[in-house]
């Protein structure tokens, strides 16, 4: 099995190597301009470029934290890109048992009674991190099954959060053995005798004043390169600075040489003469300073909104012009810290390019969020914009 598994990363890093020479073809859509697909940088690129030759080239281990919104939460665009890396899955939460979406790249199925917290509420009822939410149980019969396809198979799987009132999880693999974690400061680590892609988190020593509180779940191997992502329905800058575990957690699991920010669609959802361009650039600071708390090197990509429509009553809407002023803070922030800008406004079309990716069927009609072929669109685009030298 050892063997097995070696072999296994080998042929994975083997596909990287290839993936990354290759660019993916992109359909011709209406309004697209391809020709405007690749990475700005406002302030110097030396740091950036680095990274990028560790992300086409090298053999070295590279983590990627992709976090924002319901365009992240939804885990079609982030896991596109993680496809098209060969990356390792790393996060993943159980958000069908707080009754919400979840990536279908895998399957988290929950029983028992599980309450939730999100940092998208503006005073979380639980200590979050780098998830974004937890799912909270008092439930003896409260459990978790794990299944992911056999590419994320596993070693080691850390359980991220809190047990208290004697409360512990534990491993159930397929075979039957069961596995006890060894406590760690984000929560529990299990190391598996076997790789393995399928098993049941359960509890033990539930009882009246027992509490377990999950933050995520983080299955580990040993691909080269790893794709995190954290997205929570709703999220602004603000949300995330309410986590108050992130750089913890973050420093002990998955510091990140890559963050991709894809966080202002919620931040921008507001009367036009009400949008603080100052404001919001502060809070990305702040942001900003504390995953650096994480990894002082890290190097910042941000996404900019896309071209949206705005609610201004029950029934009239609106493009968004806040669109444009996101647009040009992202620029000054990426000026200020040397990183770079992926103008995903530009790219689609400018104002009013919702229309055609709508007619396209690229595009829900809220003319907010995408389909499954508008997010997969995306992720090549940038995939192409970040294997594509320029």
């Amino acid at each position: 099995m050892k063997r097995a598994l070696i072999l296994y990363n080998i042929i994975m890093c083997m596909l990287f190597t290839a993936a990354a020479q290759d660019t993916i073809p992109i359909s011709d859509v209406s309004g697209i301009r391809l020709g405007t697909n690749r990475l700005d940088y406002p302030g110097s690129r030396e740091r950036f470029d680095s990274l990028l030759h560790r992300l086409r080239n090298s053999d070295e281990p590279l983590n990627i934290l992709h976090i924002g919104g319901s365009h992240v939460q939804a885990g079609i665009f982030p896991n596109r890109l993680r496809e098209h890396f060969g990356a390792a899955r790393g996060l993943i939460f159980p958000w069908k048992a707080i009754r919400t979406n979840a990536p279908t790249d895998y399957n988290l199925i929950p029983s028992g009674i599980w309450e939730k917290s999100r940092c998208t509420e503006l005073t979380p009822m639980e200590r979050l991190g780098m998830s974004g939410a937890a799912a909270i149980t008092s439930d003896s019969l409260a459990s978790l099954r794990l299944e992911l396809p056999p590419k994320y198979t596993f070693s080691r799987l850390r359980i991220i959060g809190e047990a208290e009132g004697g409360a512990k999880p534990y491993l159930v693999i397929d075979k039957g053995d069961t596995i006890m974690g060894l406590k760690q400061e984000s929560g529990f680590l299990f190391l598996l005798e076997k790789p393995d892609s399928i098993c049941t988190i359960a509890l033990n020593g539930m009882k009246t004043g027992s509490r377990f509180v999950l933050r995520g779940i983080y299955p580990e191997c040993e691909q080269r390169i790893v794709y995190t992502e954290s997205g929570v329905n709703g999220a602004s800058v603000p949300s995330w600075l309410r986590c108050e575990l992130l750089s913890e957690e973050i420093s002990q699991i998955c510091p990140p040489d890559l963050v991709i920010f894809g966080i202002g669609i919620n931040d921008a959802n507001v009367p036009l003469s009400k949008f603080d361009t100052e404001a919001f650039k502060i809070s990305y600071r702040s942001l900003m300073g504390e995953l650096r708390k994480a990894n002082p090197n890290v190097c910042f990509l941000f996404i900019t909104n896309n071209d949206c429509w705005l609610r201004v009553g029950r029934q009239r809407r609106i493009l968004n012009r806040n669109t444009q002023k996101v647009e040009q803070a992202m620029m000054e922030l990426a000026r200020e810290c040397d990183g770079a800008v992926w103008n995903q406004f530009r790219i689609m079309g400018g104002y009013g390019s919702s229309n055609r990716w709508v007619n396209a069927r690229l595009m829900n009609r809220d003319h907010i969020h995408f389909l499954r072929p508008g997010y997969e669109l995306l992720a090549d685009l940038l995939y192409n914009a970040l294997t594509i030298e320029h």
